[in-house]
């Protein structure tokens, strides 16, 4: 049986976007050797994503932003394991080509999309900024990042929005 890491809140408790509705999302990594991530919501709501060490350390090294978001959470809570891993992940640093593109594609992608991927796109900016300056990020939010985001994400969206972004791509002209 596996022992837990470190289990920390995440999603929008996390950022600072959390509402009256939102859901309770935790992540959990385990020492478990498992390629497998486990994804469970209890009939009281709360949605668990568990992983193993080896498979997190992967994606977060590889910019999963959900995987490197839970790298810096200031607000892990340390398992029987994590005495193990914990000098592993305090040193961790995350950046390079491979990655800033991950936060630029998932950037883009979520420009197009509703109110909530907006704000989104826009948090995951402030991160890509982050990472692209100390190689880490600050996942829970300040008021003024969070104002920023629900501005940039009530008044923009699409092509305007990638633009203010920096990640607008436009598309190749067909020959």
């Amino acid at each position: 049986m596996s022992e837990v890491v470190f289990s920390t809140v995440h999603g929008s408790r996390l950022y600072g976007f959390a509402h009256e509705g939102s859901d309770h999302d935790v992540f959990v990594v385990t020492d478990s050797h498992s390629r497998r991530v486990k994804h469970t919501i209890t009939p009281d709501g709360i949605d668990t994503t568990e992983i193993g060490i080896w498979r997190f350390l992967q994606l977060a090294l590889s910019g999963s932003h959900q995987s490197v978001e839970a790298v810096f959470s200031p607000v892990k809570v340390w398992g029987p394991a994590g005495d193990r891993y914990r000098s592993l992940i305090a040193g961790i640093q995350v950046g390079g080509p491979e990655v800033f593109d991950k936060y630029e594609r998932t950037i883009r992608k979520f420009c197009y999309g509703d109110y909530k991927k907006r704000r989104h796109a826009a948090r995951l900016y402030v991160n890509l900024i982050q990472l692209r300056r100390r190689s880490s990020i600050t996942p829970a939010l300040d008021p003024e990042l969070i104002s920023f985001c629900d501005i940039v994400a009530s008044t923009l969206s699409g092509d305007d929005l990638a633009r203010e972004l920096d990640v607008y791509k436009p598309k190749e002209a067909s020959a």
